[in-house]
Order: C-alpha cells, then structure tokens, then sequence
C-alpha cells in the first residue's frame, strides 16, 4: 500500500469519526429535547409542549435543527429498542 492511499485512508477515518460524532450529537441533543418536551407535556399539556418543538413556517434554522435532531432521537431510539426486543431482552446473546 502506498504513502498516498495510507493518507487518503487516514482522512477518511477521521471524516468518518468526525460525522458519527455529530450525528451521536444530535441523537442526544434531541433526547434532552424529547425529554423536556414530556416533562412539559405533564403540566401544560401535549399540543403546547409539542407546539414548542415543533417548527412553524419562517421559524429560524435552530428551531428546524431542533425539531430535526428530535425526530433523529426518535428514530434512533425506536431501532435501539426494536434491536434490544428483537435480542430477546438482552444484547449480550445473539438473535435467534
């Protein structure tokens, strides 16, 4: 293998790294956000928690990137939680 491919390879593994930790970033950004908005829920209610996280047309970038890495967290929860239930309730054994 060359010089150049070896470097090449390097860059791509730190891109590669730097793009997981975002996107874990925002996984948990989006819980804190899922999180608040439950606890909201509780005292104010479902439509104004969630009409707090939810964006509205001309709402401002942050509001859309909320409301992004909210349904982000909740996509990724769902395929944690159906991997873990599909393991049979454990992720140490293998799936049948």
């Amino acid at each position: 293998m060359s010089r150049r491919t070896d470097a090449v390879r390097r860059v791509l593994v730190w891109l590669v790294r730097g793009a997981l930790l975002a996107l874990w970033a925002l996984v948990g950004w989006g819980t804190l956000l899922l999180l608040v908005t439950a606890a909201g829920a509780v005292g104010e209610g479902p439509g104004v928690a969630l009409g707090r996280l939810l964006p509205t047309p001309g709402a401002s970038l942050w509001a859309w990137l909320n409301g992004g890495a909210a349904a982000l967290a909740l996509v990724v929860w769902l395929i944690v939680l159906g991997l873990f239930v599909r393991s049979g309730g454990s992720f140490n054994d293998p799936p049948p």
